[in-house]
């Protein structure tokens, strides 16, 4: 029969995502996580593997608990314009709340393309961003609540690039900037009236 670990793994598992969110991959050693999660180096291997597989555990699990969550509004059923504002608004406040940003944003900056599973996890997070802006706006235009002056997806592309921009300001502590760039985005949003002379081609 296998031994007990002796400790409840997803609760270590919330811990270490935590520490590698604050202090990135390269700051944090095996004894710092030994520290902060409460247990041995026997333990930690036995119960994660190694470092890097830890970190990518945390990574997924993130996705799964944090990103997840907060895509929530946007999935709503015929979730429009009030949800895109839940969402920015809610997201203007978590960076004075949290000012370490996105953990995955920040793997992605930090690995900056060398490493193929944080490439992945990245590329899944900006994409179900990108599904879940452009099913929202879409939903949106068709209520007449959201500008036609762009098509959906221009429109869900510029909100990615904005937001994850943001969450650099906020690790900088610029609330006010984001807040005025919210206010801007939600009102490009209610526009309506002809397209902009820079509007996306495929915009209908």
């Amino acid at each position: 029969m296998a031994r007990s670990c002796g400790f409840e793994r997803e609760q270590k598992l919330e811990q270490a995502m935590e520490l590698f969110w604050q202090k990135g991959f390269a700051n944090t050693s095996v004894a710092d996580l030994v520290a902060h999660l409460g247990i041995n180096r026997f333990s930690l291997y036995n119960s994660f593997g190694d470092k890097q597989k830890l970190y990518e555990e945390a990574l997924a699990h993130y996705f799964t608990h944090v990103t997840q969550r907060h895509l929530q509004p946007l999935r709503q059923p015929g979730a429009g314009l009030a949800q895109l504002e839940q969402f920015l608004r809610h997201f203007e406040q978590r960076q004075q709340e949290n000012p370490f940003g996105c953990f995955i944003q920040n793997a992605v900056v930090e690995h900056a393309g060398r490493d193929a599973k944080v490439q992945a996890q990245g590329e899944r997070l900006f994409s179900e961003l990108q599904a879940a802006l452009t099913a929202a706006i879409a939903n949106g235009q068709q209520a007449g609540e959201v500008t036609r002056a762009f098509s959906a997806a221009a429109l869900a592309d510029l909100l990615l690039v904005q937001i994850q921009g943001m969450r650099v300001l906020g690790k900088a502590r610029r609330y006010e900037d984001i807040g005025r760039a919210v206010a801007c985005l939600l009102q490009l949003l209610r526009v309506k009236g002809e397209p902009l002379a820079c509007a996306d081609a495929s915009a209908p």
